[in-house]
């Protein structure tokens, strides 16, 4: 009669029962580590399609927290301009006290002005050439040079300093009101680059940063910074903008002259008022950059705030993509633990078995 029961070998079924437990162990893992994480083991293949919007996300939290980490290191560079931008307001409204009481006549203090005006030029140059992380901050995208020349310090190019500029116009000072007005006017041309020799131009002998214009006449390019997608800041502040050669054009006529020692009242007149409105102005131009920055210095928190935000957002949405039901995790490990128990043991027993344990 023929055996109907299929003939199974010894090592087919030892295999068999090895491959069942290799996978109840496999499984078994796979449970524990959702079990401790409380996140699917196989993302992709427990989700299928919807595992490609959970690498979406992932990407766009990415690239946010590019952002803020870059828009941290931008606020940083900021806080510190704005410091600086405080520091040379305070120094010119500190001499400007005292050259205001000196404005139209001499006054009590006359004689301290050149002292006080040399004082004043060398902090304001100070701060001007601060840097941070290694680059200058009022150079432009020249961040890599001085911003300002020191008073006394030639420059490397035309081989003269701020002071050599100043005193090649003014010599020891006006000694009539036409030859103080001659002076101012051609003083004025120096700082706003229009001087027929060219050596004189404050971006010439004062200032090393990036010019206020292109060859061509065209705007520079600004230090501009890129907060979020298709976001851009210009946020730069230059030691050439207008506020600064005001401030320094009146600065640095007091520097060159000790105007104390102008006789002719017309002459004093004409020459130290357009020196302190000249620094009056610059004061307040100082105060509009301060202003302007503060506003960028919180569309910058802002917005970095709103990407934490939307990555919350995101994180929420991966979570819940992604996340297990911590009690069916539980539940599905204690069967796979118990079911491998039972294939170890009936291993064993197998393993036990023996024909000799059948002969009488």
């Amino acid at each position: 009669m023929t055996d109907l029961l299929a003939n199974v070998s010894t090592l087919q079924s030892t295999l068999t029962r090895r491959r069942s437990t290799a996978r109840l162990t496999q499984e078994m893992m796979k449970a524990e580590q959702e079990v401790s994480t409380g996140l699917k083991a196989d993302v992709f293949g427990d989700l299928g399609e919807a595992a490609a919007e959970s690498v979406l996300l992932r990407s766009q939290i990415d690239r946010n927290t590019a952002f803020t980490t870059t828009n941290s290191l931008l606020s940083g560079r900021m806080e510190v301009m704005a410091q600086s931008l405080g520091q040379i307001r305070n120094t010119g409204e500190d001499f400007l006290s005292l050259a205001a009481g000196n404005r139209d006549s001499p006054g009590a203090l006359v004689a301290q002005l050149q002292d006080s005006a040399i004082a004043a030029l060398d902090q304001i140059t100070t701060t001007l050439n601060s840097r941070y992380q290694g680059n200058a901050l009022f150079a432009g995208i020249d961040s890599d040079t001085v911003a300002v020349q020191n008073w006394t310090q030639p420059d490397a190019d035309t081989g003269l300093s701020p002071a050599d500029v100043l005193t090649s116009i003014t010599g020891t000072g006006p000694t009539t009101q036409a030859q103080a007005q001659a002076m101012v006017a051609e003083i004025a041309t120096v700082f706003d680059n229009t001087h027929a020799n060219p050596d004189l131009h404050y971006e010439a002998s004062f200032y090393n940063g990036t010019p206020a214009l292109t060859a061509g006449g065209a705007p520079q390019e600004r230090v501009v910074a890129l907060i979020d997608e298709g976001v851009t800041l210009n946020y730069g502040v230059q030691a050439n903008d207008a506020a600064f050669t005001d401030l320094m054009r009146g600065l640095t006529m007091l520097a060159a002259v000790d105007v104390s020692q102008i006789a002719d009242p017309g002459a004093y007149a004409a020459y130290v008022t357009e020196a302190v409105d000249a620094i009056s102005v610059g004061i307040g131009g100082v105060l509009a950059a301060e202003t302007q920055l503060g506003a960028q210095q919180k569309l910058v928190e802002d917005t970095s705030t709103a990407l934490e935000d939307v990555n919350d957002i995101y994180n929420s949405r991966i979570l819940a993509l992604e996340a297990v039901d911590p009690y069916e995790a539980a539940t599905r490990l204690s069967q796979l633990e118990t079911q491998l128990q039972s294939s170890y043991a009936v291993t064993a027993r197998l393993m036990n078995l023996s024909l000799l344990n059948f002969l009488v």
